[in-house]
């Protein structure tokens, strides 16, 4: 945790005489006309600028499972004409020191980690070897003494990390987000930055995602530390768009690097663990290439990235790598590519996928019982029940075979001890060589994960908790010279991720055989107690629009249905038309990507859900003005009606995790219920009607024994119209088009 807040200096206690001490220091030093960085080359590129964001507590995950659209636009290469996206949620804090913001924040902006600056926890900041690591403002400023930079903190103890910018503030969030707009739009003004002054280099940092981690949890499952990633992205984007109005923008290269400092568990940080390392990595410009980035970008990569992109050249004393330039290869078209093993538990376990890898009880009695996630499923209670897939080469990973677990996972009340999910080591020892995927890594209700070849190179990246009473979906990706990543998606449509660096993880064949519910000798003391469906395994690293397909916001999808073609998430299938009527042929389990939307006055207006979230829960609205949001119809049943027309029961949700389409329990005097997406619920039960006209779609649902029909509300503010379910019953009538 940080320390109270404090300046450098007792004396200065408002932001007026910060201002004046940094421009008294910023003079003396450029009258001293000394450059320590005489050797470096000058900075001639005049019109490359930079950003650096830095977001405090941020999680890996914070920004996956919240409604951040300016984040969103950076990672997506949308943001502005002619500028891409580099982005990872799998970045990590530096480990030579616990994972708290003294000895990061020094590390993001001077390059190097604990070892090298002396910064070893919040206290001794002050102590930093910034004669040989400066801060990289410094560095710019050295190198090129006319070049404007600002630097905006929101933590008093940086101000003791020497960075002799132009401009140096010390104040909150919001204080900070107007003062980086007024220095972009032109209009910000001190006796050293003339009303008008072109910014090359600024830094901001961000504090409010702690303040909400440390108010409740560092979760995406708390409502305040989402609201406030959500706010926080909005004071982003006023400073994205003050960038894009500046007159000169067109012939202006701006790089936006963005970083935080740690994650957390709980109310705290500190710990060193996976959850606590694990953060996210973004650098938008228009030289970086699009995706992911390769291996495993460290938060200290920041000032070495923001240095290239302004031409300087980069010590080799620094830790840093500049990150933007590598990303990893566009994922196969077709989710079964080196898909090895597959189980659905359909009343055996034959593996369907086309390597007949099939797998047998090693143990006990597991029952094969429907009704599970998808169908069949393999309950494992009883003592020394599992399931094996033997020894077989397609399961050996060596020392750099990528690869990928997956698994849906329900329990119904705590686990005995550290059991095995999925695995095929010794786990008398952690130290032992294999791998597995558990429960209870952490002596909790939490999954995790352990691997090695021997023990100086095991890693153990865990823990991300579970509830009981639903279906979690787990996926462990391996990317043998980066990143290990665990997911876990929730049944209120959570996607949480948190990773480790698995590089320098050697030969990992242990010999032993990949077992089910148990470790590779199948006699480890703790048994696995729980329900498994959809088990599969992949000898490449899945990436993350792949695990969102399976996830589906909660919903899930069936692995078979996306090898299929029926999913949206992975391109959509020839046969889906461009929208739904009664001719097209639905099937159980589909799960269809599709906009609804209705003409009112001549005028389209389309479902969306809306940014606010309360308790869990977000207004459905229709918008005239913007398209659709992504919706995922969930097929449970299908009934033709004596005059053709079709109806399908189902579940619809808000693609990405935002919530499950319902009817509020409170009616009004008229006989309306609100219509919202509830991101902590499976989402209620609908019918919809199709006819032979696409346009005349209508949409019911049942509370108790009433029907409602979904409906557009007559009354239009700023474009809006709220949408709502009419007892009565009217039912307007929708267009579904499938969505791309």
């Amino acid at each position: 945790m940080k320390i109270q807040r404090s300046t450098i200096h007792p004396l200065i206690t408002n932001t007026r005489y910060k201002l004046s001490l940094s421009n008294t220091i910023a003079l003396t030093r450029k009258a001293l006309g000394f450059s320590f960085f005489a050797l470096l080359p000058t900075i001639t590129q005049a019109s490359q600028h930079s950003l650096v964001i830095a977001i405090d507590g941020l999680r890996g995950d914070g920004i996956e499972s919240t409604a951040t659209p300016h984040l969103d636009q950076l990672i997506n290469g949308t943001w502005a004409e002619g500028y891409k996206g580099a982005f990872a949620h799998y970045a990590q804090t530096m480990t030579d020191a616990a994972p708290n913001s003294g000895p990061n924040h020094v590390g993001i902006m001077t390059g190097v980690t604990a070892k090298k600056s002396k910064v070893t926890n919040n206290s001794n900041v002050h102590g930093g070897d910034y004669a040989t690591y400066p801060h990289y403002l410094k560095r710019l400023e050295e190198a090129n003494p006319k070049l404007k930079t600002a630097y905006l903190v929101t933590w008093g103890t940086d101000l003791q990390i020497p960075s002799h910018a132009d401009v140096i503030v010390d104040a909150d969030d919001a204080s900070n987000t107007q003062r980086t707009v007024q220095i972009m739009n032109g209009t910000y003004s001190t006796p050293n930055w003339p009303q008008g002054t072109t910014p090359d280099a600024v830094f901001l940092f961000l504090d409010d995602v702690d303040g909400a981690g440390h108010s409740c949890c560092f979760t995406p499952g708390d409502d305040g530390y989402r609201a406030e990633i959500t706010e926080v992205d909005s004071q982003i984007g006023q400073v994205l768009t003050a960038i894009k109005n500046r007159p000169t923008f067109a012939s202006e290269d701006w790089q936006i690097v963005m970083t935080s400092d740690h994650g957390g568990r709980g109310s705290s940080h500190g710990i060193h663990s996976a959850d606590n390392y694990t953060i996210p990595f973004l650098v938008a410009s228009k030289t970086v290439k699009q995706g992911y980035l390769q291996g495993v970008p460290r938060n200290y990569d920041a000032a070495v990235t923001a240095m290239a992109h302004m031409g300087l050249a980069i010590p080799s004393n620094l830790d840093g790598q500049v990150q933007g330039v590598n990303v990893l290869d566009t994922p196969p078209e077709n989710i079964e590519t080196d898909l090895v093993a597959y189980l659905q538990y359909e009343g055996d376990y034959s593996d369907t996928s086309d390597k007949h890898n099939h797998a047998a009880i090693g143990g006990g009695s597991p029952d094969l019982i429907s009704g599970g996630k998808f169908g069949g499923y393999v309950g494992i209670n009883g003592t020394n029940e599992y399931v094996t897939f033997g020894s077989i080469h397609d399961l050996d990973f060596g020392p750099s075979q990528d690869f990928t677990l997956m698994t849906w996972y329900r329990v119904t009340g705590d686990q005995s001890g550290d059991p095995v999910i999925m695995g095929n080591k010794d786990w008398q020892s952690g130290a032992n060589r294999g791998t597995l995927l558990l429960a209870n890594e952490d002596n909790g209700d939490d999954f995790g994960i352990n691997i090695a070849s021997y023990g100086g190179d095991r890693k153990d990246i865990d823990p991300i908790d579970y509830t009981f009473n639903g279906w979690w979906m787990i996926v462990a990706t391996f990317d043998r010279d980066g990143a290990s990543i665990l997911y876990a998606g929730s049944p209120d449509g959570r996607l949480y991720m948190i990773a480790d660096d698995i590089s320098d993880v050697g030969d990992i064949n242990s010999a032993l055989p990949w077992n089910i519910g148990q470790d590779g000798t199948g006699t480890y003391k703790h048994n696995l107690k729980a329900d498994l469906d959809d088990t599969a395994i992949w000898r490449r690293a899945l990436s993350i629009e792949e695990v969102k397909s399976v996830f589906n916001g909660g919903v899930g999808n069936e692995l078979k249905h996306l090898m299929e073609g029926h999913s949206g998430d992975t391109g959509n299938p020839p046969t889906l038309p461009a929208a739904l009527d009664s001719s097209y042929t639905f099937s159980i389990g589909q799960i269809l990507p599709v906009t609804i939307s209705a003409v009112v006055s001549s005028e389209k207006c389309s479902l969306q859900w809306d940014n606010t979230l309360i308790s869990g829960e977000r207004n459905a609205k229709f918008d005239c003005n913007n398209p659709g949001d992504k919706m995922l119809l969930r097929v449970d049943a299908v009934s033709t009606l004596n005059n053709g027309d079709i109806d399908v029961t189902g579940i619809i949700s808000a693609d990405g995790g935002f919530g499950q389409l319902e009817w509020d329990g409170y009616k009004n005097l008229r006989g309306e219920r609100n219509a919202k997406f509830d991101q902590n619920s499976a989402g209620d039960t609908v019918i919809i009607t199709f006819t032979n006209n696409a346009n005349s779609t209508i949409v019911r649902t049942h509370p108790g024994s009433e029907t409602c029909g979904l409906e557009w509300n007559g009354r239009k503010l700023s474009g809006e119209r709220t949408a709502k379910w009419d007892c009565h019953p009217r039912m307007d009538t929708f267009l579904f088009e499938t969505a791309r």
